[in-house]
């Protein structure tokens, strides 16, 4: 287990924290906003580390197969995860609609099988750029989200204008890794 691993488990126990605690809050009937701002920090700290395991990983020689698949795993569902407990929250509900989110998780879903086929057969499938982008715009979008459920109100437009760029760059960087795997695909 290197350093790179270890950080991408912890960015998935981040996850789970962060998405209990928002969906405590859900079921609360009066929920505090503290729970729902300690989910926020928690959320930006596990979506930072994507960015640190990354280049730990690229800069200390330290790629790992595990960690070709377990790090854009883990991404997935700290962003799908923020995206669903989201969904139960009049604030971000203004913005986020279910089908948007079953959308996000579908192409996570087809991404995941792909670059699972991909390195079933020994071929590297490591994120694209657009991928990487996507997870970007993606994870401004959820923690501007999380803060309208806060209560704030200044993240509003970011929230509003990064759904629909999360949405397209969905659609676009999961076309692409289709494109890209069509003769892995093709002989399936």
């Amino acid at each position: 287990m290197n350093l790179p691993n270890a950080i991408t488990l912890g960015r998935l126990v981040l996850t789970v924290a962060c998405v209990a605690l928002l969906e405590a809050c859900g079921a609360a009937t009066a929920p505090s906003t503290t729970p729902v701002w300690i989910a926020f920090w928690i959320f930006v700290v596990a979506a930072a580390s994507d960015f640190v395991d990354g280049w730990l990983a690229r800069r200390n020689g330290q790629v790992t197969p595990f960690g070709r698949v377990a790090d854009p795993f883990v991404d997935k569902v700290l962003v799908c995860g923020v995206l669903i407990s989201l969904l139960r929250f009049p604030a971000a509900a203004e913005y986020l609609a279910t089908w948007m989110v079953v959308v996000i998780v579908a192409r996570e879903f087809l991404v995941t099988a792909v670059r699972g086929l991909a390195e079933s057969q020994g071929i590297a499938f490591p994120a694209d750029r657009l991928g990487k982008i996507k997870m970007i715009v993606q994870a401004f979008t959820a923690g501007a989200l999380i803060t309208l459920v806060a209560g704030t109100t200044f993240w509003r437009l970011l929230a509003a204008v990064g759904i629909w760029v999360s949405l397209a760059l969905t659609l676009w960087s999961g076309a692409n890794y289709v494109w890209k795997a069509r003769h892995l695909l093709r002989a399936s």
